[in-house]
């Protein structure tokens, strides 16, 4: 489970709950997947979803209400998902035609929550001034005692943070201490620069997959709250380079080749003889 922030991102493959491992999910390449999302706040979320870069939403987010769940099953226009999330491995063919991007493989999930709906707040201000006279010539001199008078200024709704003070005037002035002194600079030999001829076996790229038809109805939302990230890797291939056959769910038993223990998903390497289980 990947859970922040009380928000809840996982990926869904054959109806199945994906495990994810340091942030990554296996599942073999030419599987269909969707995306469950879970709102654990009390207040709504607004999602940003992009796959490989790309935004998955048609420059839309999703908006979910509190303690509720909802399944993103694929690319959506305007209001309507017509194909699914399809992940296929990424050939030479296609690195030559499509071209590399740093977030391939890459699911991104931007979620903000709504922020709070403001109160009335009623705060009174009271604002002390002093009236001396002017001053008096020997031997008659002497300061009467001050007068206080009192300004009622109400604030509304946000408090006075928001609002001016009369009669009171105030400035933060300074300069920059310190200046930089150098810069550095990094340059690479040109004989030391490789440049990557194919992809590596485990790199995969999402696709549209097979058509559907998911309806999801407009709304708006107010405010919201500085967003939070979630990222998931897809990978069609363990550490070793062996493809993955069937999706690594939450259920999933792995048998160790070596000396035949089962363990849950979760386990990256055998508890009896350690040796590495997801290839």
């Amino acid at each position: 489970m990947t859970y922040k922030d009380h928000f809840v991102a996982e990926v869904k493959c054959n109806g199945k709950i994906l495990r994810i491992t340091d942030g990554a999910v296996y599942l073999p390449f030419g599987a269909e997947y969707s995306l469950l999302f879970k709102n654990l706040n009390s207040r709504r979320a607004a999602i940003k979803v992009s796959i490989d870069g790309q935004d998955a939403l048609d420059n839309h987010r999703l908006v979910l209400d509190p303690n509720e769940t909802t399944e993103l099953k694929g690319f959506m226009q305007y209001n309507v998902v017509r194909n699914a999330f399809k992940y296929i491995q990424k050939t030479k063919q296609i690195q030559d035609h499509r071209g590399d991007k740093i977030d391939d493989g890459m699911v991104r999930i931007e979620f903000a929550f709504e922020k709070p709906a403001s109160e009335h707040i009623m705060k009174t201000v009271i604002h002390e001034v002093h009236h001396y006279p002017s001053y008096r010539s020997y031997p008659f001199f002497w300061y009467d005692s001050p007068n206080w008078t009192y300004n009622h200024d109400v604030y509304g709704s946000k408090g006075i943070s928001e609002g001016t003070v009369k009669g009171m005037t105030g400035g933060v002035t300074g300069q920059m201490v310190g200046e930089v002194q150098s810069a550095y600079t990094c340059s690479v030999p040109l004989q030391e620069l490789s440049i990557k001829s194919e992809p590596a076996k485990d790199e995969g790229i999402t696709v549209k997959g097979s058509e559907l038809y998911q309806t999801l109805n407009y709304t708006s939302i107010g405010e919201l709250e500085q967003a939070e990230v979630i990222i998931i890797q897809l990978k069609g291939s363990g550490d070793t380079g062996v493809m993955v056959e069937k999706p690594v769910t939450v259920h999933t038993r792995l048998v160790c080749k070596t000396c035949g223990v089962t363990s849950p998903s979760n386990n990256k390497y055998c508890p009896s003889c350690g040796t590495y289980l997801l290839s």
